[in-house]
């Protein structure tokens, strides 16, 4: 009997079992040998199957909710997950018994999620018996592109009728390729493939075990990278995350969570990883440029049903870490009069921009090289004074003076403080007149116990310290307001919004 025969004849004896037990030292081969192969159906098997692990043979997936107006399970068609190939000489055991033989593989396989959202994902096995695999593999090294050389194109059986006056001339074409009859090429015993039954016998129902997503908090510097991962509700048993790893090209990754791993998790817990990226490239770019970030985790479940199961998730995401190489700074306004920067924040000063949020911010103008350096307690008493320092450094070639004022933007302040009726009485003036609702004032964080602060004349490379004086009013994190410079000399101004963060502390009696 040839090979091809007795290709034959084994496809169609063949028959693939799927076995997922419970307990990774379960052994087939043993129950084989001791004669009860019957017993490997009724094995103890896993119920569900976890995206994102390890797992033995080729998958696909398939969504078992019914979808339109029939009444099969596989309407949404199958979803290609992975695929292996498992050579013949690569199995654990072989098991005679009568007239039988078992043949025991052990391969892994990662199951990753699909790329459809599927209602209640399934996955089922199918596999593939094939001659030689092994023989399919190309030649290693590169190919030669071109023709072979000294042979002669196909000619133009259209060519004699070139020369027809009724054809004018034209320039007909019809290769000898096209007409030519091809005979087939023979199939070779590599090319033939026999699926196996029994694969497609039972679809095993699958949920996420590890759900994750990655948060970006800006910095002035840096770009602060939160990772979320949340263990499954439906994990019966411990999750061990082994490691976590983010890789950004051109980029430092600095863990600032120092958690010592393997860390324990149960179902439902949600573990948060912090990670601070730092551009290495100094070019300035003003255009977005997002950087791919590649997340690595590894991590274990011990289920409570005695099952070991192991999880590897790889994923990538961007991030835009153009922004990280501009400094912040603020740009000088137009020219104003002597009583207009009272009135209301300036239009033409920067919008606000990412900084630090710690106790010290650092303003620097750009045309003039003038830095204002601001810092404040983090802690305050409610209902007390604290001071904010400002530190002024002089860096251009002329003498400076400067004026310093808390500002509130227009909403704020625009409201009719003499009106002291009750809410009904207000809306029953306001309905009576056919206006609408006055706006309700809303009170400021903390109370401005300055008047305008003078710096200068400040000579060239000079340097200046003063203070200004708040009362916490609420407690929480402070919003100080808006500081506004005003240049005396030539009536510009500028406008910082970033301040330290002051939190103001409840004082229990």
């Amino acid at each position: 009997m040839d090979i091809k025969a007795r290709f034959e004849v084994l496809s169609r004896s063949a028959y693939l079992d799927v076995l997922l037990p419970k307990a990774p030292q379960f052994d087939a081969a043993a129950l084989i040998r001791a004669g009860a192969a019957d017993e490997l159906a009724r094995a103890p098997a896993r119920r569900n199957l976890f995206f994102d692990l390890e797992l033995v043979i080729a998958a696909h997936a398939t969504d078992a909710v019914p979808q339109g107006s029939g009444n099969t399970a596989s309407a949404s068609g199958k979803h290609d997950l992975n695929s292996g190939t498992i050579s013949a000489s690569e199995f654990t055991d072989i098991v005679a018994l009568e007239d039988q033989t078992y043949v025991i593989w052990k391969s892994k396989l990662h199951l990753p999620p699909p790329r459809t959202r599927l209602q209640r994902p399934a996955i089922y096995f199918t596999a593939n018996l094939a001659i030689g695999s092994s023989r399919q593999k190309p030649p290693p090294g590169p190919t030669d592109p071109y023709l072979p050389s000294c042979e002669p194109l196909p000619s133009n059986v259209l060519e004699p009728l070139r020369f027809d006056p009724a054809l004018r001339g034209s320039d007909v074409f019809l290769s000898e390729a096209r007409i030519t009859k091809v005979a087939p090429k023979a199939p070779s015993l590599a090319d033939i493939v026999r699926p196996i039954r029994g694969a497609t016998k039972r679809a095993f129902p699958a949920v996420p075990a590890i759900f994750t997503r990655i948060r970006y908090s800006t910095l002035p510097d840096a770009i602060v990278a939160s990772l979320h991962l949340e263990a499954s509700q439906l994990i019966a048993g411990t999750v061990r995350i082994t490691k976590t790893e983010l890789e950004i090209p051109h980029a430092k990754v600095e863990d600032l969570t120092n958690i010592s791993l393997p860390l324990e998790t149960r179902g439902g817990d949600e573990t948060i990883f912090l990670f601070k990226l730092l551009s290495l490239d100094t070019k300035s770019s003003t255009a977005e440029d997002h950087s791919p970030v590649s997340i690595s985790i590894r991590a274990s479940a011990s289920l409570d049903q005695g099952s070991e199961i192991s999880f590897e998730i790889d994923w990538q995401a961007h991030v835009d870490l153009s922004h990280t190489w501009q400094k912040p700074s603020y740009r000088w306004s137009k020219p104003l009069n002597a009583s207009s920067h009272h009135k209301s924040v300036s239009v033409q000063s920067l919008p606000k921009s990412s900084l630090d949020a710690g106790s010290r911010t650092s303003n620097e103008g750009t045309s003039e090289g003038v830095i204002f350096n601001f810092t404040g307690p983090p802690v305050v008493p409610t209902s007390t004074e604290f001071k904010l320092n400002v530190h002024c450094n002089n860096r251009s070639n002329r003498p400076r003076r400067f004026g310093l004022v808390m500002i509130q933007p227009k909403k704020s302040r625009a409201v009719m403080s003499s009106i002291t009726h009750t809410s009904a009485e207000t809306d029953m003036i306001a309905n009576i007149f056919r206006a609408p609702p006055l706006e309700k004032s809303k009170l400021p964080d903390v109370l401005d116990l300055n008047p305008d602060v003078r710096i200068g004349p400040l000579p060239p490379g000079a340097c200046f310290e003063t203070h200004m004086t708040f009362k916490a009013l609420k407690s929480g994190v402070l919003d100080l307001g808006t500081l506004r410079i005003v240049d005396l000399d030539s009536r510009q101004t500028v406008d910082v919004w970033e301040l330290p963060d002051v939190i103001a502390m409840a004082i229990e009696s």
